[in-house]
């Protein structure tokens, strides 16, 4: 949430914010979903205090409307930036998310909370973690290391089994780590996403990068010998930002396909990963910065109407960028193994 996307959703008329037209070619497929998941980057910690946004943000409690209002059910918030405003503003962006009925996982209020969310879908119980590598070197109020989940493999592993004991089929993990703006995972990068799989994280869901890596795939042997098959997205880039030189105006949305596995009392098998590629479109009317996300189905959506044809030839490059990259990756494809 930079400064001009900020700004591009204020209404001088009702000196309010309103940031669902940004959303609005999304929330038809999210809403179809029977749970949808995205990383918030940014605190929300009232107009009280300025809003901002890079290097320490703070964004107004309307995009946390927005984002809902799309279709998202659950947003992570285990990120570099989730201590800009400090953990009065951490506590700050919780209780907001829990006044309007937003699931949230990846940092707590209090040290009662859990350390995940499991939700129930379609008999399939589902639980969902979030952990980040980095505060940007601002550190939790001492005695509060519990405010937000870091990378921590013992932690980790410790809270995916409290996960199971508690039911869950599937482990959602959501990693905020990498090196920013590299096209491909780097060996420390996937060694860190091999070894979640092996702790028992079925779909791993990366960001913090802010461009898009490549999807994969990992097999490994459980506990009891059986080998499961685990779902690795190394990182989804932007689906939202100011950010517009090449590779980071745009972002992946991936449909994932579950069913019960029936071989294993508990266990999930994925069917498909279906990825889609997004694009922020910025325009400029009315004094200042206009943003609005498309999905795209394919290099013909540049000769959509509704699109300037100055921005055409960029979202046919974002297209073919994301097809080589994706086509690219030795271990990727659509369908499970």
């Amino acid at each position: 949430m930079h400064r001009p996307v900020i700004e591009s959703g204020y209404d001088p008329a009702g000196h309010s914010f309103d940031f669902r037209p940004l959303f609005g070619e999304l929330r038809p497929i999210l809403r179809q979903a029977d749970i949808s998941v995205a990383v918030v980057e940014t605190p929300l910690s009232g107009p009280e205090r300025p809003y901002s946004g890079y290097p320490r943000f703070n964004s107004p409690y309307a995009i946390a409307d927005a984002v809902q209002w799309a279709g998202v059910s659950l947003v992570f918030t285990a990120h570099n930036h989730a201590l800009d405003q400090g953990s009065s503003g951490l506590r700050k962006t919780l209780a907001y998310y829990d006044r309007i009925g937003l699931r949230h996982a990846g940092s707590r209020s209090s040290p009662e909370q859990k350390r995940y969310v499991i939700l129930d879908c379609r008999g399939i119980r589902l639980a969902f973690l979030a952990y980040t590598s980095s505060t940007n070197g601002i550190a939790t109020p001492p005695g509060q290391e519990w405010l937000i989940n870091r990378v921590d493999l013992a932690r980790i592993a410790a809270d995916i089994a409290a996960a199971k004991r508690e039911g869950a089929d599937g482990i959602v993990l959501a990693l905020h780590a990498g090196v920013e703006y590299r096209r491909f995972p780097g060996p420390a990068q996937q060694r860190l996403c091999q070894r979640l799989v092996e702790l028992g994280v079925d779909i791993l869901l990366g960001s913090h990068v802010h461009v898009i890596q490549p999807l994969g795939w990992r097999e490994v042997a459980g506990p009891d010998g059986r080998r499961r098959t685990a779902f690795i997205a190394y990182s989804l880039g932007n689906l939202l930002s100011n950010q517009r030189w090449r590779y980071t105006d745009c972002g992946l949305m991936v449909t994932l396909k579950l069913r019960k596995d029936p071989d294993r009392p508990q266990g999930i098998r994925i069917l498909a990963a279906d990825p889609t590629p997004l694009w922020v479109e910025r325009s400029f009317r009315d004094g200042r910065y206009r943003y609005l996300i498309h999905p795209l189905a394919g290099p013909e959506a540049a000769a959509e109407p509704a699109l300037s044809p100055k921005n055409r030839p960029r979202l046919r490059e974002v297209w073919y960028d994301t097809e080589e990259l994706l086509n690219g990756w030795p271990v990727y494809q659509t369908d499970q193994p």
